[in-house]
């Protein structure tokens, strides 16, 4: 008869992600997340060479949560729509949430960067994240890309929210309504949707 495992890579993601949540980075030590999950610290290396895969494969799990929720609306060329969508994704799982936008990556591996397969990974959910934005640019604009048109949309949809998220994701309890209210104001006051009409150019003449 085959035995099925106790503890799967999820348990120790979770826990990983839980932990960094409440503590910060420093919290999630091998140890800890043994204890969290209940298991032997040794079974732990049955499925993560290192702390810094378990905390890579939590990033990329919480990051790519984020992407398919996100990534779906900009290439749709919604940009309002998307930023509200942190709000959702934000309450369904405050510990992710929290891990995820309270934490740069440089900040998780201080000690060690992580393994080669993990990082390409990050890498590959970063670039679908920034071709989402541009597509969302393109489809909103005259279909030029302008670097000024990128950081405005990743502040308006991301940046901003987040800011405004913040004090609720340090807060406990639940975010409130006039959170929505606050983004979907920026972005009636800072449209995306002029996007390349720029002074001097034939759209703003």
């Amino acid at each position: 008869m085959v035995r099925t495992a106790r503890f799967s890579a999820e348990h120790f993601i979770d826990a990983a992600i839980a932990l960094v949540a409440e503590g910060g980075p420093g919290a999630a030590t091998m140890q800890a997340i043994a204890r969290r999950v209940g298991a032997p610290t040794g079974s732990i290396y049955h499925r993560f060479e290192s702390r810094s895969a378990i905390l890579a494969a939590a990033w990329n799990a919480s990051y790519g949560s984020l992407a398919r929720v996100l990534a779906p609306l900009l290439q749709a060329g919604r940009p309002r729509e998307a930023a509200l969508a942190l709000l959702p994704w934000a309450g369904e799982d405050r510990h992710r949430a929290r891990f995820l936008l309270l934490h740069e990556p440089v900040s998780l591996f201080e000690d060690a960067p992580p393994p080669e397969l993990l990082r390409q990974e990050m890498e590959r959910l970063e670039n679908e994240m920034d071709q989402a934005f541009r597509a969302c640019i393109a489809r909103l604009g005259d279909g030029a890309i302008r670097e000024e048109d990128l950081a405005r949309a990743k502040f308006l949809i991301f940046d901003a929210p987040i800011a405004i998220l913040r004090p609720h994701l340090l807060a406990e309890g639940a975010i409130p309504a006039f959170a929505g209210q606050m983004i979907a104001e920026l972005h009636a006051a800072v449209p995306l949707a002029t996007a390349g009409m720029h002074a001097g150019s034939p759209q703003a003449a």
